[in-house]
């Protein structure tokens, strides 16, 4: 009969010890793993804002790389002054003036995706290219205008960004005052965004919106915020602020500001962020109420997969903030600011080398093959570049739509020598290119060319050898293109 009780004492004894252990091995996981969702809470945070940011830079360039290109019609007197309502010029003067600005227009305009790009005046006649689209809107006149009212007159930079014009919402348009009778019109595909704005896989749930100051989204990730106001549960949380992240029980927001007043909104739902640790969270609870040991182990477990998911969205994160995501190479940003830190630096250098790769028709492959097969040529490209620059020390870029660049820094070879080196590589492409476009050359035209600086080490800045060498790829195009010239 004792040893009846004793045995049942020691089972009591042993279950409660059991309990009591099971317990607080149950209240000590729940405290690490509310830490530990504080903790991914942060993290994912940084990554998304991280990711945003790096969306809001690629944006900026897509536009400033418009207003760039608008720009260039101020290089000559004779493109940005002449007025086709001068009543004083005769028909043949107009006619050469009209020839050079259009010959112009299409040097600038080969290289970008624009669906117009050309010069109005106020008597409603054209220069350059403006499509059936926008001829058929205005078909009544008056699309100067249109234009000229969409401009405020206390606009220093006499420009403006327009969307919805006369009830497209299939492109944006761009507008800069020429002089008092001449504006320049630029418009391309909201499409063109995709690329830019692309949602990474490891953060699917995310929504990317590009918005007006007012909360339209002009373009969204997902088709049926399109061309509507932005949802009031957003908008709200972020107000009147740019520039902020904030996180409540439904979003993850932020919000970074363009450099034409537009914002880029990215939303993510906090229970798509916490998903997988709640699901972890549910398989702790069910593992500690059988064993205090599982709960040990899937406590390792599962810290140790969180800890790796999130060394993998670090990872994944920082390879895409410095590589164009299409071809893996560096993008523009991280290639000037390797170039910058190398010039900056002398180690020796005796000679240096800058290289500009620009394909010629590319805007024929992407209207007679489409964007995709458009993007398997800038691919195969990326890969050409990769394969006949490959030794170490090369830095190699995407710095355009379909414009390359390369930069060396020679340290144990003289000027002759790097010359004769860069020169061969330069010659080595060419045959490969020949090679691999062969069908893309006959059906489309096309061909590379390019602009190659080898020079002696100095005080040289990025936009020094970016100019020099972009001049020698003027000379390529203008000669006939298929070529390089070296300077």
């Amino acid at each position: 009969m004792k040893t009846k009780s004793l045995y049942s004492t020691q089972i009591i004894y042993s279950l409660v010890v059991a309990g009591g252990i099971i317990f607080l091995s149950f209240i000590i996981s729940v405290v690490l793993l509310l830490s530990l969702k504080r903790s991914t809470e942060d993290k994912i945070s940084y990554f998304v804002a991280a990711d945003a940011h790096q969306m809001e830079l690629n944006v900026n360039n897509y536009l400033n790389n418009v207003q760039q290109v608008t720009a260039l019609l101020f290089s000559d007197k004779d493109y940005y002054a002449y007025d086709a309502t001068d009543p004083s010029l005769s028909d043949y003067d107009k006619i050469q003036y009209e020839t050079a600005i259009q010959n112009r227009i299409v040097d600038l305009g080969m290289m970008n995706s624009f669906c117009d790009f050309g010069i109005v005046y106020a008597n409603d006649n054209t220069t350059g290219w403006i499509s059936q689209v926008t001829n058929q809107i205005f078909k009544d006149g008056s699309i100067y205008t249109y234009f000229s009212s969409a401009i405020p007159s206390d606009n220093l930079k006499q420009d403006a960004w327009l969307i919805n014009v006369q009830g497209n919402t299939n492109r944006i348009y761009y507008a800069k005052r020429l002089n008092p009778n001449a504006i320049c019109v630029v418009s391309f595909y909201i499409s063109e965004l995709e690329n830019v704005l692309a949602v990474p896989s490891e953060l699917s749930d995310m929504s990317v919106r590009l918005v007006t100051i007012d909360n339209y989204v002009i373009y969204s990730s997902r088709d049926e915020e399109q061309s509507a106001q932005m949802d009031p549960a957003i908008s709200d949380i972020i107000g009147d602020h740019a520039g902020i992240t904030a996180i409540n029980n439904e979003y993850l927001i932020t919000s970074n500001s363009l450099s034409n007043g537009w914002n880029v909104v990215c939303s993510i739902p906090t229970s798509a962020i916490m998903a997988d640790q709640v699901e972890a969270t549910r398989n702790l609870v069910i593992a500690v109420s059988l064993i205090t040991v599982l709960v040990v182990l899937t406590m390792l477990l599962i810290t140790t997969r969180l800890n790796n998911s999130v060394k993998g969205v670090v990872d994944d994160l920082d390879y895409k903030a410095r590589n164009d995501q299409m071809t893996g190479l560096l993008n523009k940003t991280t290639f000037r600011n390797l170039t910058e830190s190398d010039l900056e630096s002398y180690n020796g250098k005796q000679a240096i080398a800058f290289l500009i790769f620009d394909l010629d028709n590319f805007k024929e492959v992407n209207d007679m093959a489409g964007h995709k097969f458009g993007d398997e040529v800038i691919k195969r490209m990326g890969d050409l570049l990769r394969e006949v620059f490959a030794e170490e020390g090369y830095l190699i870029g995407r710095i355009g739509g379909d414009e390359f660049a390369v930069y060396r820094s020679f340290h144990d070879t003289d000027l002759k020598t790097s010359e004769k080196t860069i020169h061969d590589l330069t010659m080595s492409l060419y045959d490969k290119f020949a090679s691999e476009f062969k069908d893309e050359s006959k059906k489309y035209n096309l061909t590379v060319s390019s602009g190659i600086l080898v020079t002696g080490p100095g005080e040289y800045k990025f936009d020094d050898l970016y100019q020099k060498t972009d001049v020698a790829l003027y000379i390529s195009k203008r000669n006939g293109k298929s070529k390089p010239t070296f300077i």
